[in-house]
């Protein structure tokens, strides 16, 4: 389906347990001219057989498997890679999260009719392991405003979940943009340059379905663990999250077309959030020293 109209990337690893859920929020949505490209990263529980059977009953799921792990990262890649020339629209998919019906014709009808919209952001409703509500999230995100500036400084000052990349993103300008699933916390900095791009959309409803459990990343505290899930041939050494995401932040400025004025406003803003976050830059460094000795294991964030 290469001339379909949303790309849908759902990778996944030993997902047994929600993912024909996922699978099928998607598969009963209102709006079906979509592919839901689906990357086995060498699971070794009923992954492959879930997903092949949802493959072989819907021509619309293209089934990947990796023989191997290759960890979150490449995974996050892989699943971009099927996305048409003609393809408008693309979003990641969680293997454990569910959209509530008619969710993808609601964000696409967004940007159908606004082209100032780089994305639309779902709104969100926190699930636990049995699929009950536990949380309505609140809105303390706006990243409507036409004003670049404001934008950046709601994505700096504001805390959120991180779901634009499960809301539906523009495919030309994923081809443009230079942040991606590269990096451990790539996240913020994705959502930092869109909104230098463009303004983000946030639905009320439907919502999102985003599930909370024992075997979720968010659970993940030492840098072995983390490594095991996001990059498990990477080579071992020393990590500083915060000086790499403050790097990139200010990549992602530069590298985006903005007025000499706009950019120079951004970058001030941006210098003294940094200043700001010192303790934690502090922290990286101590954490490193730990880590070389033999001391700790934690991740700093």
């Amino acid at each position: 389906m290469t001339n379909c109209r949303i790309t849908v990337g759902l990778p996944v690893y030993n997902g047994e347990k929600y993912l024909a859920a996922a699978i099928e929020s998607h598969l009963s949505q209102s709006f079906g001219d979509f592919e839901l490209v689906i990357s086995d990263n060498g699971s070794t529980d009923a992954t492959e057989d879930i997903c092949t059977r949802f493959a072989n009953l819907d021509s619309r799921v293209r089934y990947l498997r990796s023989p191997t792990n290759r960890g979150i990262l490449w995974n996050h890649r892989r699943v971009m890679e099927p996305i048409g020339d003609a393809t408008p629209y693309f979003r990641w998919a969680g293997a454990d999260d569910i959209l509530e019906p008619g969710l993808l014709a609601a964000m696409v009808a967004v940007l159908d009719k606004r082209p100032e919209v780089e994305a639309v952001m779902p709104g969100t409703k926190n699930i636990d392991e049995n699929g009950a509500i536990i949380r309505t999230m609140d809105r303390t995100l706006n990243l409507e405003s036409p004003d670049v500036y404001q934008r950046a400084r709601q994505i700096l000052l504001a805390n959120y979940q991180h779901v634009i990349a499960y809301g539906l993103l523009r495919a030309p300008s994923l081809r443009h943009m230079r942040t991606g699933p590269n990096y451990i916390g790539w996240d913020p900095v994705f959502i930092w340059e869109l909104a230098l791009r463009g303004q983000v959309f946030q639905l009320v409803e439907p919502a999102l379905l985003r599930r909370f459990h024992r075997g979720s990343i968010s659970r993940v505290k030492t840098v072995k663990e983390m490594k095991k899930w996001v990059e498990p041939d990477a080579r071992p050494g020393m990590n500083f999250p915060h000086w790499t995401w403050a790097y990139e932040h200010a990549r992602a400025l530069f590298a985006t077309p903005l007025p000499v004025r706009e950019r120079s406003r951004i970058a001030a803003f941006l210098m003294r959030v940094t200043l700001w976050q010192r303790s934690e830059l502090m922290r990286d460094v101590t954490q490193a020293a730990k880590r070389a000795l033999g001391l700790s294991d934690e991740y700093t964030f």
